[in-house]
């Protein structure tokens, strides 16, 4: 199965660095899923939660907002350095 580096990190610590098979994060115009080989984007994020599938178990991390950038086989999630909860 192909899967997707991901990287959440803040302005002060990585706070999850995984393989996923997939990633959902909170858009800013809504929530959207990025699977391997997802077209490139740049999208800013609203609070919400991020969740990822990493070796079959769902990663739900909460994020007061930022960003995420998806490239071919990443997706990299910048957020906010407040009320964060741990994976």
């Amino acid at each position: 199965m192909n899967t997707l580096e991901l990287r959440i990190v803040t302005p002060r610590e990585v706070i999850l660095e995984a393989r996923a098979t997939s990633v959902i994060v909170p858009g800013s115009e809504g929530d959207f899923e990025v699977l391997w080989n997802h077209t490139p984007l740049v999208s800013a994020l609203r609070p919400g939660r991020v969740v990822a599938v990493v070796d079959g178990v769902a990663k739900d991390i909460g994020v007061t907002g930022g960003f995420v950038e998806v490239t071919p086989g990443r997706v990299q999630v910048l957020a906010g350095k407040e009320g964060l909860t741990p994976p």
